[in-house]
């Protein structure tokens, strides 16, 4: 059984983990493996060490999914949109998941957590950027996503595309996740 809970600050180091870790897995075709080699956990976990120790000054919301053990093998982080040049109020800015936990419905429950939490927040619409050779991009698209922007970036010195996926009503998303 899964539990999404609210992130707390003595959740960094496991985050973190999760967070390169999921990097490792996930991009491992599409940005270079000595880039994600040097990736370094103590790092990460001093950059989410200062988002949850300011969550209520910034407004960003964290979540976590553990599995029955305790274990913190996903996360998801939200809050107003960043860029402010879209006409979504809110952003998912980060959803991850252990490779083994993928594919069991987390990411939805993770979803459903961040929109909740923006709704509550009054921020009725969310938008996500993906790279766009990221499996995650069906993910979004299942859960009713509109592909809404493209921009072209670079990581780790290679030209790569990031889409934007939107939900106008987060309401219908919501429920879409339920």
């Amino acid at each position: 059984m899964m539990i999404v809970r609210q992130a707390k600050i003595a959740d960094a180091p496991a985050i973190a983990q999760v967070n390169i870790d999921t990097w490792r897995t996930a991009y491992r075709k599409i940005i270079p493996a000595d880039y994600l080699a040097q990736l370094s956990y103590q790092k990460r976990e001093s950059d989410w060490q200062e988002t949850l120790e300011n969550v209520k000054n910034t407004g960003i919301y964290v979540c976590v999914a553990e599995n029955s053990s305790g274990e913190i093998v996903g996360f998801a982080s939200g809050g107003c949109e960043r860029m402010g040049k879209y006409v979504y109020q809110g952003e998912l800015f980060a959803i991850y998941i252990l490779e083994e936990y993928q594919r069991q419905g987390i990411g939805r429950q993770l979803v459903r957590a961040v929109a909740t939490k923006l709704a509550e927040s009054s921020l009725n619409s969310m938008l996500v950027w993906v790279l766009g050779e990221n499996s995650a991009c069906r993910f979004y698209e299942f859960l009713g996503g509109e592909k809404v922007a493209e921009i072209q970036t670079s990581r780790a010195g290679v030209a790569l595309k990031e889409i934007a996926y939107g939900w106008t009503d987060i309401a219908v998303l919501i429920n879409t996740v339920a």
